[in-house]
């Protein structure tokens, strides 16, 4: 029998966690919930969850300090529920470390297919991992300057240890693996994010842009990942 996925709800607002946590439960999750940022934060730390629903509003520590210390420590999956939908809001969320962003008010399908889409891709890049690893742990980039560690969610750029979240680990080695060539950004909605693509969506703008602020810190270039208009985005080797 398949274990049951564990969710951390951290919701200050008792009728929404509860409606969450019912609604949640009945579809089979094993459910934990914290009502303050600072219960919610070490709860997150100590214990391993599947995925973490995130408000940004809360009382001690609100969520977005919450993700920045979160993840510091593990790269556990975070889906953002905050009432804030301005873009300004949702960039500093992606900055902070968010693998995905729903504005309040939202269904409960809407919830249930973030959630699905999150551990789906968790899913697939722990199978890919586990078959890497059989091959080789490492796997090395062709201009012999990044090094890819699947197991670690890691990439080392001039012998410079880089942490990405998930997302950003996933969207920097399917860039890196077509090389030279433009990648779609229906692609990388459908292979990466594992939802249609939305030209109204930025999700993907604001994992790029954290990504290539990464990169540019390590010494890359600020051009390495370029924005092909109308097409996608470009890798381009050194």
């Amino acid at each position: 029998m398949e274990e049951k996925k564990r969710i951390l709800i951290i919701e200050d607002d008792r009728s929404v966690n509860d409606l969450l946590c019912g609604n949640l439960s009945k579809k089979g999750y094993q459910i934990e919930a914290a009502f303050d940022g600072d219960r919610g934060l070490k709860k997150a730390i100590k214990e391993d969850f599947d995925i973490i629903l995130l408000d940004v509003m809360l009382p001690k520590i609100d969520g977005l300090k919450l993700l920045t210390l979160l993840r510091s420590e593990k790269q556990t999956p975070v889906l953002m529920l905050t009432a804030k939908g301005g873009e300004e809001d949702r960039i500093y969320g992606f900055k902070s470390g968010a693998d995905d962003y729903l504005i309040k008010p939202f269904s409960m399908t809407e919830l249930d297919l973030r959630i699905k889409a999150i551990l789906r891709r968790t899913q697939i890049q722990r199978e890919f991992s586990s078959k890497e690893e059989s091959k080789n742990f490492e796997l090395k980039s062709i201009d012999k300057k990044i090094y890819f560690n699947k197991k670690k969610g890691v990439v080392h750029i001039n012998n410079k240890e880089i942490a990405f979240t998930p997302i950003e680990f996933e969207l920097f080695y399917a860039l890196e693996k077509e090389k030279d060539e433009v990648v779609s950004k229906a692609f990388l909605y459908q292979t990466v994010l594992l939802r249609e693509f939305s030209r109204y969506d930025r999700t993907l703008d604001m994992h790029i842009s954290k990504i290539r602020k990464k990169l540019t810190a390590a010494g890359m270039s600020k051009n390495t990942i370029k924005t092909i208009r109308g097409q996608g985005y470009y890798f381009e080797s050194d």
